[in-house]
């Protein structure tokens, strides 16, 4: 199981079926592909110390860190900017982060 983390318990998953970590006081709740939800007993600044090595996560928000491979869009609603994720699942973007999210996607579109 080189290629997974362990999140609890006995339960591996591949970082790819990983679409959104999302925090929840102390706790942080991983949402897989298909709609499974995981909730992990570590904060999102901790799980965030484990998902810097791979480049396909990015924190978009104090609450929120998006796997950027199941990225569907972006959607603006007024002053407040979102993505729309793989399995209906979104995330809010905050302002400091906005402008380096759009970047990272720019750059990922043209490697693609």
């Amino acid at each position: 199981m080189n290629n997974t983390i362990k999140l609890v318990g006995k339960k591996h998953v591949r970082p790819n079926d990983i679409v959104l970590l999302k925090a929840d006081a102390n706790y942080t709740e991983v949402m897989l592909r298909g709609g499974e939800q995981v909730i992990v007993s570590k904060t999102l600044k901790e799980m965030e110390k484990v998902f810097d090595k791979f480049s396909s996560f990015f924190r978009v928000h104090k609450s929120f860190m998006v796997n950027l491979d199941h990225v569907e869009g972006v959607q603006r609603n007024g002053v407040k900017t979102k993505v729309r994720l793989a399995d209906n699942f979104d995330a809010d973007i905050s302002r400091r982060k906005k402008d380096a999210f759009l970047s990272v996607m720019r750059q990922r579109r043209a490697v693609i």
